[in-house]
């Protein structure tokens, strides 16, 4: 059973590891109908939110309880849900208190230091002057709900200081007592109007230098450790030519399923359910290389108020909206995939298709206006 705001990527995992799956999600999208044995489209809360009173209707309805059930996006700031998940269905996963002390940022902060661990300072009101700050949400994924500011606007609401440098995501996965850093890549915004942090998309494997490599790698098996984490997880990191320190950790998996679930590396599902029965694999770090292709995917956000019909949509593009979706300006619309020999002709052609896609959609829309 695989649960989240949007679990295509988790399906086409499953697919690839030989696995039948229940997916429970908000879109319902074509390709993740094409993926699973059965998907359930699940009632919106205030956005791009799951509604708790929904899910565990609908898997009451739909799911079995000895049936694994592997949680996506959405679950960052609810670890009473994910409790209750577990308590109802077998969750392979990291587990309610795990989740806690990572995304809780000052419980998270409070650890990194314990651990040595290089991060950004945290304020829960003024910080000084010289502190360049942004506004964060307390278990907010997705960078919509990052901006710059000098005070929280309230409860639910914290300050971290703003460090530049390039930003990059290490997937890796923990059993609970260790870790094991499988590859690095690149990720990048998609401002918008009240959100110049959103999430635009992600490109990799990259190479980054050695030494910083290995101390991630330490550090993650650390975090790991000292706080249960089980299965697939990324850590946001910001690198620079002095250093590097590491932002946040969300604990299961993200978006570079997209550009790392393919060969060399081996079914990324298959790897979180041994992890989170202990079994860590022997896999070298995925870099750049002979046989190793440069994958990008980025988010596609509607420019306008529209309705992509199925024939709009090229055949790069995943999360293709069900027929009859009708979408609001600002939200996703799909992922865009490309590839190339390395990390430049992946970007460049992923920005050309990014460019054709809005083109397109637009055509349409006017044609459908007429």
């Amino acid at each position: 059973m695989l649960v989240g705001i949007a679990a295509r990527g988790l399906a086409a995992s499953a697919r690839r590891a030989g696995l039948r799956a229940l997916v429970l999600d908000l879109f319902a999208d074509t390709d993740t109908q094409a993926l699973a044995h059965r998907v359930v489209r699940l009632r919106r809360r205030g956005g791009l939110r799951i509604d708790p009173d929904d899910l565990l209707e609908q898997l009451a309805r739909h799911a079995r309880p000895d049936i694994p059930l592997v949680l996506g996006t959405g679950f960052e700031d609810a670890p009473d849900l994910v409790s209750e998940l577990a308590r109802r269905f077998r969750l392979v996963g990291s587990a309610a208190p795990t989740l806690a002390r990572l995304k809780d940022p000052f419980r998270f902060a409070r650890l990194l230091a314990e651990l040595d661990i290089p991060h950004p300072r945290i304020f829960t009101g003024s910080a000084p002057d010289s502190v360049r700050l942004l506004e964060k949400r307390v278990g907010g994924a997705g960078g919509g709900h990052v901006r710059p500011a000098v005070r929280p606007r309230g409860e639910g609401w914290y300050l971290q200081e703003r460090l530049e440098g390039r930003s990059l995501s290490a997937l890796f996965l923990g059993n609970g007592r260790a870790a094991r850093l499988l590859a690095f890549s690149e990720q990048w915004c998609d401002p918008c109007d009240g959100a110049p942090f959103r999430y635009g998309g992600c490109a990799g494997p990259i190479g980054i230098d050695g030494g910083i490599a290995r101390q991630v790698a330490g550090a993650l098996d650390r975090v790991a450790g000292a706080s249960g984490l089980l299965g697939l997880a990324s850590a946001d990191l910001i690198v620079q030519a002095e250093g590097w320190h590491l932002i946040e950790v969300n604990p299961r998996p993200g978006a570079t399923l997209d550009i790392f679930d393919a060969p060399p590396m081996p079914p990324l599902l298959r790897l979180h359910l041994d992890a989170c029965a202990g079994e860590l694999p022997d896999l070298p770090l995925l870099v750049p290389g002979a046989g190793v292709a440069a994958r990008a995917a980025g988010v596609f956000y509607a420019p306008a108020a529209l309705a992509p019909g199925p024939d709009a949509l090229p055949d790069w593009v995943a999360d293709r909206p069900s027929p009859g979706t009708r979408l609001a300006a600002g939200e996703p619309v799909c992922t865009v995939w490309a590839t190339g020999h390395d990390l430049s002709e992946a970007r460049a052609v992923l920005a050309r298709r990014m460019d054709h896609l809005r083109c397109g959609l637009s055509m349409a829309s006017r044609a459908a206006a007429e």
